[in-house]
């Protein structure tokens, strides 16, 4: 079956509701059919919601006559078939907590390139201390904080403090648990097969 709408409510709607007017025998059981749906947008959001409410496919309005027919041929043979689009959103929803966990790794290894003294004032920094708080903080002058901010500007190889402490904050950042895609969400991965 395929069904086209110009919103994701619509589509889950269709999704949610049982079709009446498919013939069968009056003993055998419902079956559900493959459904692909075609919408005029989607979100990430949508689109998983979309696919854990039973929708075998998934392809955006305006392109849908180029993937049509390998979608519906996909969705009748029990796979899920997505469109470019709707295909991305999960792909990123795997790729991004690996972009994280890299830009964290990246981060600590900057930060080790710090004395101690300089990694404490790059603590300070990302929390948003003035310099003269640094030097009392720290029990330093103030010249000496600028020439350690300096420091730490050239081991970073950053300008200013912002960037400094988007290098401290993104190094805080906890490793993500390895875990594998069917326990994050079964539906992505082909989750059950409907006949």
């Amino acid at each position: 079956m395929v069904s086209s709408h110009h919103n994701p409510d619509d589509a889950l709607d269709a999704l949610r509701s049982p079709n009446p007017t498919a013939p069968r025998a009056a003993n055998a059981p419902i079956s559900t059919p493959s459904h692909v749906v075609l919408v005029d947008h989607l979100t990430e959001h949508t689109t998983r919601t979309l696919l854990r409410h039973g929708a075998r496919g998934i392809l955006l309005r305006g392109n849908s006559v180029r993937h049509l027919s390998w979608a519906v041929k996909a969705a009748a043979e029990g796979t899920v078939a997505l469109g470019p689009v709707a295909a991305q959103f999960l792909v990123d929803q795997y790729v991004r907590p690996a972009r994280a966990a890299d830009a964290a790794t990246t981060a600590r290894r900057m930060l080790r390139k710090l004395s101690s003294r300089e990694q404490e004032i790059a603590q300070l920094l990302a929390a948003g201390a003035s310099n003269p708080d640094m030097a009392e903080t720290l029990g330093i002058s103030a010249h000496t904080v600028k020439d350690h901010i300096r420091g730490v500007y050239a081991k970073l190889g950053v300008d200013n403090r912002v960037q400094a402490s988007r290098i401290v904050w993104q190094a805080q950042v906890s490793e993500p648990p390895t875990i594998s895609p069917q326990q994050r969400d079964p539906i992505a991965c082909g989750g059950p097969q409907v006949p």
